[in-house]
């Protein structure tokens, strides 16, 4: 493992201009998407090129499009297809750009990884993941207790 810095400047550069071109555009429809150079730092940091990267909640494919970019080969799981979708977009945007990696998404829980992708089993070198931020990524939930209107109410 390579020795690795405290601070990490990855920040430098807003969102969008990380993603351009490198990503495609519906991407920036995630609400909460991880920085690509985040991404790439801790990639980079903790595995090495041929090693495999698993990312249980994968969203739009970040941590996917910068493993392969990096020569990391990468799995995904997303359980909104939507997202799951966008995560294959990049990657087979990634393809054509030449990225060296490969790339999977499984649409599924990721609680269930285990029996999903037995086949990995000690063979992931590294996980990373920017994990869900609940009501404020993923939609708010009124039931009629909350909001005195017969039913449930939900919107992003």
């Amino acid at each position: 493992m390579k020795p690795t810095a405290s601070v990490w400047a990855t920040g430098q550069q807003q969102s969008r201009h990380q993603r351009k071109d490198r990503y495609v555009a519906a991407s920036m429809r995630h609400p909460a998407k991880m920085l690509p150079a985040i991404a790439a730092k801790v990639i980079d940091t903790y595995s090495a090129p041929g090693e495999l990267v698993v990312d249980p909640m994968c969203g739009i494919g970040t941590t996917l499009v910068e493993a392969v970019h990096l020569e990391r080969h990468a799995v995904g799981i997303e359980f909104e297809q939507r997202w799951a979708d966008l995560a294959l977009a990049n990657l087979a945007h990634a393809r054509r750009q030449g990225a060296p990696g490969t790339g999977r998404v499984i649409t599924a829980d990721s609680r269930s990884i285990g029996a999903l992708l037995p086949e990995l089993a000690g063979r992931v070198a590294l996980v990373l993941t920017s994990p869900p931020y609940g009501a404020a990524t993923h939609g708010h939930v009124r039931s009629s207790r909350d909001s005195g209107q017969p039913g449930v109410t939900k919107w992003n």
